[in-house]
């Protein structure tokens, strides 16, 4: 079904989400042009989604991501779906099956393997060009990790798994480089798919990891740093025995919705939206 986006409440929603992308100035007041625009970003703002419900643990390998179900539960296209769904597939985090259509893939020991082995790379470097942290980054570090400490007191487990993996994403941003955070967003979507959902007892323990480490990279004890970061990586190098395939896909629109509803809440906690035509870079 078609969308309009320039009329859409979830224009709003898709620029509090796109962290890490700089809306150029090409809209120069035109509202056709900026519908145009728009209609170029939603498929990023589903794959973001999409990609949030996956480290939230709420998509689990096995699941069938309709593109009928997709285009309802985002109030799409199926075009606009289907350009989602093949961004997500260059991530590695869908595949098309012949005649049957796009699914989570289950993450064999050898792509386990290669992931936990690129994280290891990229996020010592990442430490050895940060540590120690400077005052502003730092103080970023302990509102990531308040809000974990708040979706632990709240129970909600499904925004916590993501916090926690999200954290990693945090990394990334600290060197400004928009194509690593991508890249580490994708990795940690796949960490997120080789695991079990934590339980809360779990999330207190790697919290404590993170509050750790953050505190090590204050402080410049890079040794400390890299020894907490390389134990959380090789935590996920074991693949548990089968914690996902469900007897039945899931509904995509409950599992999406509460993912949903919590960027609605950040949006509602966040500054007044700027100017539609002009669009600088936000965060999540």
């Amino acid at each position: 079904m078609g969308h309009n986006l320039l009329s859409s409440p979830r224009v709003a929603a898709c620029r509090a989400l796109l962290s890490d992308m700089t809306m150029s100035d090409k809209f120069n007041r035109n509202p056709e042009q900026h519908d145009r625009a728009m209609n170029e970003v939603f498929p990023v703002y589903i794959e973001r989604v999409t990609l949030r419900a996956v480290m939230a643990h709420l998509l689990v390998p096995g699941t069938c991501l309709s593109e009928g179900r997709l285009a309802d539960a985002f109030g799409a296209s199926r075009a606009t779906v289907r350009e989602a769904l093949v961004r997500l597939e260059g991530r590695g985090l869908v595949r098309v099956v012949a005649k049957r259509g796009w699914f989570i893939p289950e993450q064999g020991r050898g792509e386990i393997r290669a992931t936990c082995e690129a994280r290891r790379i990229i996020q010592i470097g990442i430490l050895r060009l940060t540590v120690p942290l400077p005052p502003d980054r730092a103080a970023a570090g302990l509102r990531h990790l308040a809000r974990q400490r708040a979706a632990m007191e709240d129970g909600d487990i499904s925004h916590l798994s993501f916090l926690l993996a999200d954290f990693h994403v945090w990394l990334a941003r600290l060197l400004d480089n928009p194509i690593l955070t991508e890249n580490m967003r994708s990795l940690m979507a796949r960490s997120s798919l080789a695991l079990p959902r934590p339980t809360l007892h779990d999330a207190r323990i790697i919290h404590g990891e993170y509050h750790a480490l953050v505190h090590a990279m204050t402080a410049g004890d890079l040794p400390r740093a890299q020894k907490l970061l390389l134990t959380r990586i090789e935590s996920a190098q074991a693949p548990a025995a089968s914690p996902h395939a469900p007897s039945s896909p899931p509904d995509l629109k409950t599992a999406l919705a509460p993912v949903l509803r919590r960027i609605k809440r950040e949006k509602a906690h966040s500054s007044p939206a700027p100017n539609p035509y002009r669009q600088p870079e936000t965060r999540v």
